[in-house]
């Protein structure tokens, strides 16, 4: 992307990989460029003037972090149509991303259907404990994955899928590990604002048992609900699923039941 902020940046390449979970072999990639819209730059000392949209510039700290190039973009489709293209290339499988909130973020503002994505980083740092960061690099280095090529998108995901593929054979192999496997962030999901619950906040504790919280919550964000990390007085509605005993230090009932 040029930038952090989904609200003010932009998307400038895109790219995934289709593999098997259990195996980790590779069976299609998917890369596109993304040319950005146009930018508006407002002139407060010339409002009665009518303001033209400047061509977009990439910042020169995002050429030297990628490698690409405003040349590189030319011709390339909007970012709508780049998302709708990975989107058809995804399909029905299950999209994994290293820090899932901020693809998911600008992804998803491209598309009226509502995308989950699962996180990565939470497998790794279950699996890979006290790392000094978990930073991509830094947890393909532990590794010993090539990180040549990091930041560009295609590079990133060939990193990724070792760390996740690598985690989770962690996870099996350490039943400990496993009643954190459905986690997910509340952050990650976005109200589609058409819902019928849209402005109610829903939260979720304990197991559940017919889905994952991860199916839920994208499920309830598509009929508008904001997904909440944790119970105030703006949550409207909890839904209660199995409670794991050894986590709820003597209590019945969660922090979040109570």
């Amino acid at each position: 992307t040029t930038g952090l902020d989904f609200n003010v940046d932009q998307i400038i390449e895109i790219g995934a990989i289709k593999f098997d979970l259990d195996t980790g072999e590779i069976l299609d990639t998917f890369q596109t460029f993304s040319l950005p819209d146009e930018v508006y730059y407002f002139d407060y000392d010339s409002e009665d003037e009518e303001i033209e949209p400047e061509p977009f510039e990439l910042d020169p700290f995002i050429v030297e972090l990628t490698g690409i190039t405003e040349d590189m973009l030319e011709g390339a489709p909007s970012n709508e149509e780049a998302v709708d293209a990975f989107f058809n290339f995804a399909g029905d499988c299950q999209i994994w991303a290293y820090n899932a909130g901020f693809d998911s973020r600008f992804l998803n503002q491209h598309t009226f259907e509502h995308k989950a994505l699962k996180d990565i980083i939470p497998i790794a740092k279950r699996a890979f404990p006290n790392l000094a960061n978990y930073k991509l690099a830094t947890v393909g280095s532990h590794l010993n994955v090539s990180t040549e090529g990091a930041h560009r998108a295609v590079a990133d995901c060939l990193i990724s899928k070792e760390v996740l593929v690598t985690g989770l054979k962690i996870h099996r192999e350490n039943p400990s590990l496993q009643h954190h496997e459905h986690h997910f962030k509340a952050s990650d999901y976005e109200a589609k604002e058409d819902g019928v619950f849209f402005g109610k906040t829903i939260v979720f504790t304990g197991a559940l048992v017919s889905m994952t919280k991860d199916n839920a919550a994208s499920t309830a964000s598509k009929y508008g609900f904001a997904i909440g990390s944790s119970v105030t007085k703006k949550t409207d509605y909890l839904v209660v699923g199995i409670q794991n005993l050894r986590l709820l230090a003597g209590h019945e009932k969660s922090s979040k039941h109570r």
